[in-house]
Order: C-alpha cells, then structure tokens, then sequence
C-alpha cells in the first residue's frame, strides 16, 4: 500500500503540475497522499517530513538563489544581459540562407542560455532575462513560438551537471559530500558537454525543418505571449562585451581557481557588475528589491519538491524502494538509475541530488569510482528524470513564454530528459571503461 501511495502521490503532483496547478500545492497535496497510503497522519507528516526537508534546502541553499537574483537583476538593468542577447542575435542574423538563418535563430537562446547561467545567473532566472527578445526574434522570422523550449539544451544540461567550474548549485551540492570542488572530472564534463550540444542541436535542426514542412509561423503558439507587453532590448546605450563578460569571468575565477565559496563567488561578481556598471546610474536599491521576488519564488518550489521527497522517505515504502536498488549491486550505472529516481520522484535535480546523496552515498563510494568522478557522474546523473512535467523549472519556463505542456513539452522532454540520461549512462560506461580524468 505504501508503494501504492508514492505511485499515486508521484502521479498526482505530475498531473496537477502538468493542468499548470500551482507547484507548491501540488507537492504538498501528493505528500499528503503518499503519507496516508503510508499509514501516516499526513497532517503530521508535513510538519514532520515535509517541513525539515523544506527547511534543509532553504537553509542550505538560501544565499545561493538571492546572490544568483541578485546577479542576474544587476545584468539585466545594466543592459549587460540584454547586449549579450544582442550580439548572439546580430551574429546569427547576418546569415543569408534561409534554413540556415532560422536555425541558428533558434539556436541562439540555448546558446545565450549557456552563457548566462555559466556566468552565474540561475537557471530559473535566466528565462526572464531573454524571453522578451525570443519572443522579437521569432516573430520576426515567423519561427513557430513553442520551439522556444528547445531552449532546454542551454538552460537544463551543460551548464548544470556538465561543464566543469559551473556555478549552479546542482554542480555545487556533490561537493559537500565528496570533498570536491566545481571542477571535479572537467575532461569528462567537456566530452559530455560537447556531445550533447551537438545531438542537441541536430533535434533542433530536424524539428525546425519537420515545422516548415507543415508551413507552420509563430502563430498561433505565439497568440498569448504576443499580448504580453514586455520591454524588449534595443541598441540604446548597448554594454561593451569585455563589460557583459567581466562579472561572469569573476565568478567562474572565484569559484574554480580562487576556490571560494558560490556564495562569495556570486557576492563577488555582483559586487563588480554593480561598480562596472555605473552605480549612479543602476539603482542598488532597485535591484536588490527586485532580486527578492525573482529568488524567493523559484527557492520556495524547489524546497517543497524537497518536502515532497521528504515525506516520501518517511514512509515504508521508500525502504522497500531503497532495499530493492539496493540488490542492483555497486556500479556506476546503478548511481545513474538511483539519482534519476530520486530527482523523478521530487521533480528537482538538486533536492533528487540531496535524497540520493544523504541515502546512499555511501553506497556510491563503494563502487571505487574515484570521488571526482562520482561528483561528475551525480551532478549529470541528476538533470535526468528531473525534467518530468511536474519539474519546478519545465512550470517556470511555461508559464513565462504562456505555452502549455501539450505545446512544447516534447523539446524538453527530448533535450533534457531523454539526451541527458543518454549522456550519464554513457558517461557510466567510460567510467567503468578507465576514463578518470
């Protein structure tokens, strides 16, 4: 009945998130039916099991998201943001080929995605920062608007459990336990990187081509985001690159050689966009208020996924679960089903990553990879099974472009979900192969 129960819980978050129900509802109601068919008061249950664990990530993570809000309001004010979107976009717009063209405008918000979040800005704030000029580029080109989650390849693979040195907490929470820095494996994370942009990019290529077959435009996807009014970016009083790229530049430097902590690391670069960006004219104030709203709302939906997993740990079912992956053995394609599990149970790679990590790390270690390689084969393991409908980032990305599930999210589901699982069960193989480095 117990595993009945987080079957049930697990579908109901999925479902409600996928109707577009708030996320945070959701995960406290599906816990509340994994507590019962569990045997548990669920009332005691959320302050029991769903509150510790809510208060753990916040507590653990808290700083990370504001000083990530933070930098990334400072980029987006200053016009830093805006002129890197810019650039990417007068580079691939000098293309005279048609086809040609249409991709690499496409292509040019997973690219700008990737920049920004390396640099440091949070992947849940990255999507406010571009969406207005997406939106300008497509319709410019009639590019059909629900392509606009292949935006997925830049924002929820590379960056996240990839590249070595990212900022994102998803390659920060493996350290705690391992005793690694951001860089761990980076020969293998650069291979990985490589290769899923490349797939990547070809999904995007035959999908663009499979919407022009059919003569499909920006409408009617783009009917509802089109009746948004948004400020989208203009030459007006464009930032130099050297300044869009600075800050970014001091946090992957503080992080990954200086060896500071993310949250000093992001303190950092805040602190030089701020100074760089002319203080009298940027409003620190401004920008500080607007950071809140912008970190707060996206920490509270990952910490009640964490809630969510909370409760499902609590319960007697969850035992049976870990006794039977358990009996799988130690290996390393077993981390990548134990960590997808977890980060598909609670619909987030970081509060998946914690589960995982606080039940069987110790279990991970007695596989023999070395920990570098563990950290690297966890943070790629994680941005698997995460990106299931009830995903807090898949909810934000949708319901800031005002597309639905039904519209866009096989891009994601693809590019984030199938290809990443690809990935780490093939990056598992080069680990057991010798590839430790």
């Amino acid at each position: 009945m117990s595993i009945l129960g987080i079957i049930l819980g697990l579908a109901f978050f999925i479902v409600f998130a996928y109707k577009g129900y708030n996320t945070m509802f959701a995960a406290i109601l599906g816990g509340m039916i994994v507590a019962l068919f569990g045997g548990l008061n669920p009332f005691t249950a959320l302050t029991d099991a769903f509150m510790p664990k809510f208060a753990g990530f916040a507590k653990g993570y808290f700083l990370i998201f504001l000083f990530s809000s933070l930098f990334a309001k400072i980029m987006g004010d200053s016009g830093a943001a805006a002129s890197i979107a810019l650039k990417v976009a007068r580079a691939t717009g000098k293309v005279k080929n048609e086809k040609l063209g249409d991709f690499l405008t496409v292509m040019t918000i997973p690219i700008i995605q990737v920049i920004l979040t390396y640099g440091g800005v949070n992947v849940f704030v990255a999507v406010f920062i571009i969406v207005a000029l997406a939106r300008a580029l497509f319709k410019a080109r009639n590019i059909p608007w629900w392509l606009y989650s292949c935006s997925s390849l830049g924002s929820s693979t590379v960056t996240i459990g990839m590249l070595p040195g990212s900022p994102q907490f998803q390659n920060l929470i493996p350290c705690e336990y391992f005793g690694t820095d951001a860089t761990a494996a980076p020969v293998t994370g650069i291979i990985f990187a490589l290769l899923t942009f490349a797939l990547g990019s070809c999904y995007i290529y035959w999908q663009l081509m499979r919407t022009r077959k059919r003569g499909e435009g920006f409408f009617p996807t783009g009917n509802l985001i089109d009746q948004e009014k948004m400020v989208e970016p203009t030459v007006e009083n464009e930032v130099p690159l050297w300044k869009c790229i600075l800050p970014m530049l001091v946090i992957i430097v503080c992080l990954s050689f200086i060896k500071f902590s993310a949250v000093i690391s992001l303190f950092c670069g805040c602190v030089v966009g701020w100074l760089l960006y002319d203080p009298r004219k940027l409003s620190l104030k401004s920008c500080m208020a607007g950071a809140v709203p912008m970190a707060v709302i996206p920490l509270i939906t990952v910490c009640c996924a964490s809630g969510f997993g909370g409760i499902v740990a609590a319960v007697p079912g969850f035992n049976a679960i870990v006794a039977g992956l358990d009996k799988l053995g130690n290996s390393p394609l077993t981390i990548v089903l134990i960590v997808n599990v977890c980060a598909g149970i609670c619909g987030s790679s970081s509060s998946g990553q914690n589960i995982a990590l606080q039940t069987f790390s110790d279990r991970f270690i007695a596989t023999g990879l070395s920990p570098e390689q563990l950290h690297r084969l966890v943070a790629m393991s994680s941005i698997g099974l995460d990106t299931l409908p009830h995903s807090a980032g898949i909810i934000t990305m949708l319901s800031t472009t005002k597309l639905t599930h039904k519209q866009a999210y096989i891009n994601s589901f693809v590019l984030s979900l199938c290809l990443t699982i690809l990935m780490a069960v093939l990056a598992a193989l080069a680990m057991m192969a010798g590839l430790d480095c």
